[in-house]
């Protein structure tokens, strides 16, 4: 098989739970990049770029770009991979190495359709039934007592582990909702998020260590991003000194950067997203480097059916992140829907990821330029 053509595109989609308050000052919607790849043969196989929650507007210019180096080419995932990320300065990072993770999922899917496999068949002989998730949500917005509420929720959900954010309200408040998340979680897991890439200013090494005397107690699984993802240094001394698992990871590109976190000691648990780290055989040869490994996902359904497949194919993988941040466009583009049950979700019965896009779904949740949050 041969790529015929590559087309980009952004869409928004709101929010099925409209009280969620993740994003601030956000127009009720939520942007998300996704790739089609088109085969001589007529498959089509989608991907989703997690950079498209920030620029869904340049998702159209930049495959254009892209595809003039790849069209013509075999679906032979590595080659193309390779091709995109040899590209001088510009191939191996940023927005281009996230749109090229989106063409990676996409080409998997052709190959899963193709041989009438799902993706995660493709990935590894050696798959599990399930992996065990955790539901993401508690938005630095929310008061102690929507805490409270939104633990209940996913609890009755199936969930038995909960991730929040701090970090934007002031610290005494924080730590009154870590405190109701714990209470309401019982022995459950609680997993904390400071958004140190996404909080503008990001605490410092001494901002972190005096936040962690305060978090110890509530006993958390992780805290994620406790100072800024490009602070190396804070996260290795934090991973080597805290009392606290530390998480990161979701805004590295490549394995490069991921190896350089794994020489520094940067993480106890490393977080790649297929969607930007370089899509399924990047991420393969990450998690071959890692013992403790959690998959990030911030997009779509697509996206969360990407590091699904990946999720199940992978020993290495622990947890996978689910947002609770549900998109209306999510259930219309899933083949199957993803359900939990005692904190796991199974293996999908899908062939390639499972993903349908229609002239349609395009239609209805057209791109709305400029909708994106600010923090």
């Amino acid at each position: 098989m041969k790529i015929k053509k590559v087309i980009g595109y952004g869409l928004s989609s709101p929010f099925q739970n409209s009280s969620y308050l993740g994003y601030l000052d956000n127009s009720g919607l939520k942007n998300i990049g996704v790739v089609e790849v088109h085969t001589e043969c007529g498959l089509i196989g989608y991907g989703e770029a997690y950079a498209g929650v920030y620029c869904a507007e340049l998702m159209d210019s930049v495959v254009n770009f892209l595809q003039q180096f790849i069209v013509g080419m075999d679906v032979d995932t590595r080659k193309v991979h390779n091709k995109i990320f040899s590209i001088p300065y510009i191939g191996r990072n940023g927005v281009l190495a996230s749109v090229g993770s989106a063409i990676n999922i996409a080409l998997y899917d052709i190959i899963g359709k193709n041989k009438n496999k799902p993706v995660y068949k493709l990935l590894s002989d050696e798959y599990k039934s399930d992996v065990k998730v955790y539901a993401s949500n508690g938005s630095s917005t929310y008061s102690p007592k929507e805490i409270e509420e939104d633990v209940k929720s996913i609890i009755d959900l199936g969930f038995d582990s909960y991730k929040m954010r701090i970090g934007y309200q002031d610290l005494e408040t924080d730590i009154k909702r870590v405190e109701i998340a714990r209470k309401t979680l019982g022995d459950k897991n609680l997993m904390i998020d400071s958004i140190m890439g996404t909080i503008n200013p990001a605490w410092k090494l001494t901002d972190a260590i005096n936040v962690e005397d305060k978090l110890i107690e509530y006993n958390p699984f992780w805290w994620e991003e406790p100072v800024h993802p490009t602070d190396i240094d804070a996260m290795s001394y934090l991973t080597s000194n805290s009392k606290i698992n530390i998480a990161g990871g979701e805004a590295l590109n490549s394995k490069f950067e991921f190896e350089q976190y794994q020489k520094m000691k940067a993480v106890d648990y490393i977080q790649p997203d297929v969607t930007n780290s370089g899509g399924f055989d990047e991420c393969g040869d990450i998690c071959n480097i890692y013992d403790k490994v959690a998959m990030h996902v911030w997009g779509s359904g697509l996206a969360i059916m990407a590091n699904l497949h990946f999720s199940i194919s992978s020993k290495n993988v622990e947890y996978l992140e689910i947002p609770m941040m549900k998109l209306d466009i999510t259930d219309e583009i899933l083949n199957e829907s993803i359900n939990v049950k005692d904190g796991c979700v199974s293996k999908p019965d899908v062939m390639g990821l499972g993903i349908t896009i229609t002239d349609e779904i395009k239609e209805k949740y057209k791109l709305v330029k400029n909708s994106n949050y600010i923090l």
